[in-house]
């Protein structure tokens, strides 16, 4: 027999098997396509979403916890058997609950945003480089790249020094973000999953506002102002907002109810009245 179709005969089983992994390499790859393409920042969002509505579900428990505790010992100082200390601690709390609830609820608002962004994005079927994956890489390795130009130039360390202290609050912020994303960046081969993305678009998003916050503080401290006091000054002129708005609402809500009581009784007493003339009447 020719050796050729002898050594045919002998391994006619490498055809098929070599047939079915091109087979299973296409589709590999078409999965890919779809995992780590466009859909990957859609499905990333709904991932998001789902976490955010757990959270909120969660502190809303929390909340309706922490005020049933409030309560119990609130009654239990009016029958002295709790004191002061306790019914104090209790109360603050229901507070943290109160405003961790309503962060979470921010979160649950900013990932509907979010995902409907990406749904906005999915149905326009961006071009490959325009794709989430793609599109977070390139922020990453511009905020590098901009990072790099104060490693790189002596005449911007010398004028922002701060950029390259990593004793300075907002650059040692930025380097703990710079190292966060560098761990979440995905492998150029890796498959990468909605959850894993999700955790390296929000690593990139936090290492963009802490470069930002970095290159904005130096270039204060380079023009003599002092950044912290600044911002300290702003978080409290927007808590006193943020108060005077409270109260505002709070004012509001207590006149309402006692606007809705004051109709009450008026009707009440309205509806007496009449019943009274009419019983005179009869008689």
């Amino acid at each position: 027999m020719d050796p050729f179709w002898a050594a045919a005969a002998e391994f006619w089983w490498v055809a098929p098997v070599l047939a079915g992994g091109a087979v299973l390499s296409v589709a590999g790859a078409r999965q890919r396509l779809r995992s780590g393409g466009r859909r990957l920042g859609y499905d990333a969002a709904r991932l998001d979403l789902r976490n955010a509505l757990r959270e909120a579900n969660e502190s809303r428990v929390a909340v309706r916890v922490a005020r049933a505790e409030l309560t119990g010992l609130v009654a239990g100082r009016a029958a002295g058997a709790t004191d002061a200390a306790t019914v104090a601690e209790a109360r603050r709390l229901a507070r943290d609950a109160e405003q961790r609830s309503r962060a979470a609820a921010a979160a649950v608002r900013a990932r509907r945003a979010q995902l409907d962004a990406a749904r906005a994005e999915l149905a326009i079927g961006a071009d490959p480089q325009r794709r989430p994956l793609p599109r977070t890489l390139a922020a990453h390795d511009a905020v590098l790249t901009r990072w790099m130009a104060y490693e790189t130039d002596p005449g911007l360390l010398l004028a922002f020094p701060t950029m390259g202290d990593a004793r300075d609050p907002s650059t040692h912020a930025f380097l703990t973000a710079m190292a966060e994303a560098r761990d979440a960046r995905p492998a150029p081969t890796a498959k990468v999953t909605p959850a894993e993305f999700g955790a390296y678009r929000d690593a990139v998003d936090r290492l963009r506002r802490t470069f930002g916050l970095a290159e904005a503080d130096a270039r204060a401290r380079a023009e003599g102002r002092d950044p912290l006091s600044e911002r300290e000054r702003a978080e409290r002129a927007t808590g006193w907002q943020d108060a005077a708005q409270q109260v505002l609402a709070l004012s509001s809500d207590v006149l309402d109810r006692a606007t809705d009581a004051a109709a009450s009784w008026v009707a009440a007493w309205n509806a007496r009245g009449r019943g009274s003339k009419r019983r005179d009447g009869r008689d």
